[in-house]
């Protein structure tokens, strides 16, 4: 019998990794990612569900802006047996219970039964997130090169400096095609700093006149690194910030050991999507997402 229940323990936790590994055996996250997730954000529900002993699915939900954002993933082997659907059920009670009447969240563009799954229950795109990856063995750190003026430093190196990331962080949720708003102060900092995975080190930001005009920052995970937000002051955009930013990056990336570097941006982001193109990025479908939002159960 199908039992769903809240994740609580590290246990639960880890049958989420089994469940993903299942789903995505090129991608499995972290357990202490996820336990620093749940401790940091009150709203967030992770949810397994088990036949038997047996984990066979997981999900998240958490309110974010307008509606919530939120998953879920059945293993294959016991997909078709209303697992999907009761899991759905049950991350649209908490949905519910934030106020929301609608949830959005990503699907691989490759897959086609996921994406069925949600059409079938009202969900459209609304937009995607196209990925590119950069092998990094083949190739030498690249220079920075910073637009006159700028020097481009480490949070390791100026670690005092949150308060002017977070601004442009801002700055990039109001800008950012698809983007659903404003996150607090909080949030952000939980996500893009303290994350176990998020290494001072690799994080990069450029100033000008002491002041922060950019910043970037890479996730860790096994042999690849990912890539995250890239931020620029308005007043600084294409001038040579994000392009300096991202050479600091892949340079940290090589110098680190990792094989390669993953990054996504927005389908309607035209410069950033250029921008990478130039620095060497190919297109990786099947790392490339759509986002989806629907009514709930």
């Amino acid at each position: 019998m199908l039992e769903i229940a809240t994740v609580r323990t590290d246990a639960d936790l880890e049958d989420m990794i089994r469940v993903q590994a299942l789903v995505r055996p090129d991608w499995q996250p972290k357990l202490e990612n996820l336990r620093h997730n749940l401790e940091s954000n009150p709203d967030l529900s992770y949810f397994v569900g088990r036949l038997g002993e047996e984990p066979v699915a997981c999900g998240f939900v958490e309110p974010w802006g307008d509606f919530s954002q939120g998953d879920l993933a059945v293993v294959p082997a016991r997909r078709r047996r209303g697992i999907g659907s009761a899991l759905f059920a049950e991350i649209s009670i908490r949905a519910r219970g934030f106020g929301k009447i609608e949830i959005q969240g990503e699907v691989q563009e490759s897959d086609a039964e996921s994406r069925a799954f949600f059409e079938r229950r009202g969900f459209v795109q609304t937009g995607g997130e196209k990925a590119v990856v950069l092998e990094l063995d083949g190739i030498e750190p690249p220079e920075v090169e910073p637009p006159k003026g700028v020097r481009i430093v480490s949070r390791a190196e100026e670690p005092d400096r949150l308060h002017e990331m977070y601004a442009l962080a801002v700055q990039a949720d109001e800008d950012i095609p698809g983007s659903a708003g404003r996150q607090s102060y909080e949030r952000w900092r939980a996500m893009d700093i303290d994350r176990p995975n998020c290494l001072p080190e690799l994080c990069f930001m450029a100033l000008a006149e002491e002041e922060v005009v950019g910043y970037a920052f890479l996730q860790a995970s096994g042999e690849r690194a990912f890539h995250g937000l890239t931020a620029t002051r308005r007043d600084w955009r294409r001038k040579g910030v994000a392009t300096a930013l991202k050479r600091a990056e892949i340079a940290a990336a090589k110098r680190a050991g990792f094989k390669r570097l993953l990054t996504e941006s927005e389908e309607r982001n035209e410069p950033m999507r250029r921008l990478n193109e130039k620095l060497g990025f190919v297109p990786a479908p099947e790392w490339s997402t759509v986002v989806m939002r629907g009514p709930l159960a």
